[in-house]
């Protein structure tokens, strides 16, 4: 490759070129640029592929984003800890005698081993495996083997403590966190994705709460994948689940090709900020026509629905208490949710290990105040929607793509993201945020590459006049 293609290493606009010269013009914006085009709907595969764009993501992207790491239900206690990912770097949260949440670097600050090694539980210290230096609950330094004889007793303990987050917030329940002190309140961050997430956390009083542990998946594909496909992809679900849905709706049905038939009347909500849904109800009468025949825990969740609704109705609205029947959403960069009333509600993580790798964690989200028999449903169905059906569907499609990326001539060819393109709207009397108008499009996946766009080509956090959310 010629020193002068734009994707050559030592080209000057090449994204290898990352913090080190941020105050120099050459800088990757034109390349980048030119492969994020969402004003005619195209995206360069090379997006997903490209190794120096991938390390730019890290730092560029997840250093500044507000990310998902918790909910507040799994840490109830004073020591409860769990360990996540913020991009690729490993975090560990632990809740303090306080009642406040701490997210530190989980890694020992002598030679960066992982100081907890377990998913989840409780600790009052954590001790590295390889020299044993060892870190209290805050993440302060309180034991270094030696530190009299081999330091002289000169080490200050002090200052070596496990390195904090810059900043740990909450939004009913759910706790997110960034490395930028730049970055806007979480609150302003989800803009008007609020309004669209209280389907999802605020359904009842005392909020949601999360179901056992978390489930984690391997899978082939770039993460950005499924973070567009939550975002804002109803296009796929008829044909890519058509086999599970026939597994699911019983005996009778299972030979018997699906019916094809409208789509359900609906919309698309793209946030400015990159956040977005994949498609939101009109009417309530949707959890009658997707339970139909999915089995007793399916029914019984659905008749736990109509029962609260108007308890749903008083606190969002209308417009809202139906919506959530069947709403897949991203809340940017790689935070994902699906609020299914008549299976199972989930949210989770997409937690990138490289260009071609990937990995799931989802959680069970319920609300508190169900009775015992509805949690217990809920925990079931998660198992048969989403992570025992819907998951394998995804991974063959997304890891499937990423097998095509390795050829040359498939990176050349422009992804099309045109769908519903010129009919979005801006001002819908009831739908806060741009507005697509049918349930299925990819406005809200043109409005997430845009967003991915502007993290990538900005030297500073990309601010943009942040709107505060409708309540």
């Amino acid at each position: 490759m010629s020193p002068n293609h734009p994707n050559h290493p030592n080209h000057p606009n090449h994204p290898n070129r990352d913090e080190s010269t941020s105050n120099r013009p050459d800088r990757p914006v034109t390349v980048l640029s030119s492969m994020v085009d969402t004003e005619r709907g195209l995206v360069s595969p090379e997006i997903f592929a490209d190794e120096e764009l991938y390390r730019l993501e890290q730092t560029r992207l997840f250093l500044r984003s507000w990310l998902f790491l918790a909910h507040e239900s799994q840490l109830p206690r004073s020591g409860d800890f769990l360990t996540t990912f913020m991009g690729e770097d490993p975090v560990l949260v632990a809740r303090q005698p306080d009642g406040s949440l701490r997210a530190m670097l989980n890694a020992c600050r002598h030679r960066g081993m992982t100081v907890c090694r377990a998913d989840l539980g409780n600790a009052k210290s954590f001790t590295c495996t390889y020299h044993g230096w060892s870190y209290d609950g805050s993440g302060r330094l309180i034991n270094v083997p030696e530190h009299d004889t081999g330091y002289n007793g000169e080490l200050d303990l002090e200052q070596w403590g496990l390195v904090a987050v810059a900043r740990v917030e909450t939004y009913k329940g759910l706790v997110f966190a960034t490395f930028s002190p730049e970055a806007p309140p979480l609150v302003d961050y989800l803009g008007d994705m609020a309004w669209y997430l209280d389907c999802l956390v605020d359904r009842r009083a005392g909020g949601t709460e999360a179901l056992g542990g978390m489930y984690k998946i391997r899978l082939r594909g770039n993460w950005k994948l499924a973070a567009e496909q939550f975002v804002g992809d109803n296009y796929h679900a008829g044909l890519t689940h058509a086999s599970a849905f026939r597994a699911w709706s019983g005996p009778r049905d299972v030979t018997r090709a699906p019916e094809p038939g409208p789509a359900p009347a609906g919309r698309q909500f793209s946030s400015r900020l990159g956040h977005g849904t994949a498609g939101f109800y009109l009417e309530e009468a949707g959890a009658a026509a997707v339970r139909r025949g999915r089995g007793p825990d399916a029914d019984l969740l659905a008749r736990y629905h109509e029962q609260i609704l108007p308890e749903v109705r008083n606190r969002l609205g209308v417009e809202r208490a139906g919506g959530a029947a069947s709403t897949a959403a991203t809340i940017f960069p790689n935070c994902s949710y699906l609020a299914n009333i008549f299976g199972s509600s989930s949210l989770g993580v997409w937690h990138p290990k490289g260009t071609d790798r990937f990995e799931s964690w989802r959680i069970g989200l319920v609300d508190a105040a169900a009775p015992d028999e509805v949690k217990a449903a809920t925990a079931r169905m998660l198992h048969v929607w989403p992570v025992g059906l819907a998951d394998a569907d995804d991974g063959e499609n997304w890891g499937g793509i990423a097998v095509n990326l390795r050829g040359p001539m498939v990176r050349r060819q422009a992804f099309n993201f045109q769908m519903g393109l010129g009919h979005e709207r801006d001002d819908d009397p009831v739908y806060p945020g741009r507005i697509g108008p049918r349930w299925v499009g990819e406005l809200p996946q043109r409005g997430f590459y845009q967003r991915w766009l502007e993290f990538m080509t900005s030297e500073g956090w990309p601010h943009l006049g942040l709107e505060s959310p409708r309540q």
